[in-house]
């Protein structure tokens, strides 16, 4: 019995051993010193549940369109990003880790999961029409180039980051498929307005704390399309004009959809 127990003591510590370890991978504060792999096995399999979840969502739009089925969906994607930006800056909190110049939601695209949750639960157009263009545009390139601070997974930093940026995309697709939203040229001078505000006013902040929101004081650590344009300060107004020249880009497609609708319109009217 005395060697049965000791076995079993034994086993005790090792899993008590490994669950302290596992989580130690997942919460410690000190392990966020690795450099991203682009392409990764990790990267691509998340990216393709990402893109997987959207096409199915295209797959079965007709379903979403179901007033009671769209509500409960919008409810669960909202409840999900509200999980994911609590517990993002609870991390910062309780590790010890939180600043004012990089702990804030202020970054754009965590301000947009802000917007998102918000949008999902009121069912708001006004709040899509900017989600549309802050979020695909800065979402994407997150997820391509991301960004997750030097955390690899399984780290919670590391997922987080993912499930933000890819609850932003889902609910973008999300509004459009169940709801039929879509942006006009009235939403993208609405972008432009409040994207001159937040530069403004993210720029001061950064200027105050000594902080790098949106990376407008500096390049992020990791890889990303940044590295293609010249040093700081210089590479600030190419960052903004691409930016804008992105928001145009994503507008397009609703612009010929438009015209081509319309001169559709005028042959059946003259032909009347």
């Amino acid at each position: 019995m005395s060697i049965v127990s000791s076995l079993i003591t034994n086993k005790s510590k090792l899993f008590v051993k490994s669950i302290i370890i596992n989580m130690d991978l997942f919460w410690n504060e000190t392990l966020g010193n690795n450099e991203f792999n682009l392409f990764s096995k990790a990267h691509l399999l998340i990216l393709g549940f990402i893109f997987s979840m959207i096409f199915l969502m295209f797959v079965y739009k007709e379903i979403l369109k179901r007033p009671n089925i769209r509500i409960k969906f919008g409810r669960i994607i909202a409840f999900i990003l509200l999980l994911q930006s609590f517990f993002q800056h609870f991390w910062y909190i309780e590790r010890k880790v939180f600043t004012l110049k990089e702990s804030l939601p202020l970054y754009l695209c965590r301000i947009t999961v802000l917007l998102c949750i918000f949008m999902l639960l009121k069912e708001s157009y006004s709040l899509f029409e900017i989600v549309y263009f802050w979020g695909l545009g800065g979402a994407t390139q997150a997820l391509i180039t991301p960004d997750t601070g030097g955390f690899i997974f399984p780290h919670w930093m590391y997922i987080q980051f993912f499930i933000g940026h890819g609850g932003i995309l889902i609910s973008i697709f999300f509004m459009i498929l169940s709801y039929g939203y879509r942006p006009t040229i009235k939403s993208l001078k609405k972008t432009f307005h409040w994207s001159y505000i937040y530069l403004i006013v993210v720029g001061m902040f950064n200027y105050l704390v000594d902080g790098n929101y949106s990376y407008l004081r500096g390049k992020p650590l990791t890889s990303s399309v940044l590295d293609f344009f010249p040093k700081y300060p210089y590479y600030i107004p190419i960052l903004i004009a691409g930016m804008f020249f992105i928001f145009i880009l994503l507008y397009i497609p609703f612009y010929i959809y438009d015209n081509k609708r319309k001169k559709l319109h005028n042959i059946i009217n003259t032909s009347n």
